[in-house]
């Protein structure tokens, strides 16, 4: 069979102006998540939506810009070459639209900015504080983004992020401005009526009783391979979000790590002393080109401020 081939270069530019750039959203997508659920998901679409758009883009085209694969979808190279062409004009856009953001801002501030972080952070954390940001700044709009994936801050998915790094290994990316905010330490912890069963029987006896652990997607975690080592046998139930972990160890369903600004919030909660539960560090991420945003900047003031006291590390 005979590899196809289309001619993007040198004329690529001629050729990207007459796309449909609405399909070529939904074809960058599958090719950084690899297939149509997955890009559908990124979207907020539906994966036959998503189909659609990428075939049509191929009979425009006249070449095939995909593998199909039980597995996920490929790029072929003609669809790799385009991926690049793409990109670069997509990343080019986006720039110019930071820039215009940073430069247009007037001298108080005001407008949107999307900070995005993990739930325990956004909802135990920021959301008590947040309205003494409001009060400094009533120009100012706040969009929390929480959960565990990780936005990319150079398609502008959010302007800033809160993320739990490895103390020993806080990789950043070449982008990005990354300012370290608090350390924050974990602990041990059950409900009493979970942990006097314990207690009755030996000073040690926790490490063979039931424990909470994270899912199989996180199971790279210092704080999961900790887990690991220190309990005898497997959890008996595990979850991506740290809110549900607090509720399941509030709720005597096990033993689990909780970051100490969250067992805070119910003192009634037991500390188990243990030897070595790791700590995680925060940073404030943003694209360097936000550095002269004054939005963003006063944000980034705030948490700087109010975040390590709220956090106690």
């Amino acid at each position: 069979m005979k590899n196809q081939r289309a001619d993007l270069s040198p004329n690529g530019s001629e050729i990207l102006s007459t796309f449909d750039w609405n399909d070529l959203k939904y074809f960058l997508s599958v090719a950084r998540e690899g297939g149509l659920s997955k890009a559908a998901l990124q979207l907020g679409t539906s994966a036959s939506t998503v189909s659609r758009h990428i075939s049509a883009l191929e009979a425009r085209l006249k070449v095939r810009l995909f593998v199909r694969l039980t597995t996920g979808y490929l790029l072929t190279d003609v669809g790799s070459e385009l991926y690049e062409q793409v990109a670069e004009v997509e990343r080019s856009t986006l720039a110019v639209a930071r820039g215009s953001a940073a430069v247009g801002e007037k001298e108080s501030v005001t407008g949107l900015v999307r900070l995005a972080t993990a739930d325990s952070v956004g909802t135990f954390v920021l959301a008590p504080h947040l309205v003494q940001l409001r009060q400094r700044h009533p120009g100012l709009r706040i969009e929390l983004l929480l959960g565990h994936a990780q936005v990319d801050l150079s398609r502008r998915e959010a302007d800033l992020a809160l993320r739990m790094l490895d103390a020993a290994n806080p990789q950043g990316h070449p982008d990005h401005v990354m300012h370290r905010i608090t350390t924050v330490p974990f602990g041990l912890y059950a409900s009493p009526a979970f942990i006097s069963q314990a207690q009755a029987q030996s000073p040690d006896a926790w490490r063979t009783m039931d424990h909470i652990g994270w899912d199989s997607g996180w199971r790279h975690l210092p704080l999961a391979q900790w887990l690991a080592r220190t309990f005898s046998r497997p959890a008996v139930a595990s979850s991506n979000s740290m809110t549900a972990h607090f509720e399941l160890i509030r709720s005597g369903a096990g033993i689990g790590l909780l970051p100490r600004y969250m067992a805070a919030r119910d003192p009634s909660l037991i500390h188990i002393p243990a030897e070595g539960p790791p700590e995680r560090e925060l940073w404030l991420i943003y694209h360097r080109d936000l550095r002269g945003s004054k939005r963003v900047q006063a944000v980034r003031r705030f948490v700087e401020e109010v975040i390590p006291s709220a956090i106690g590390g």
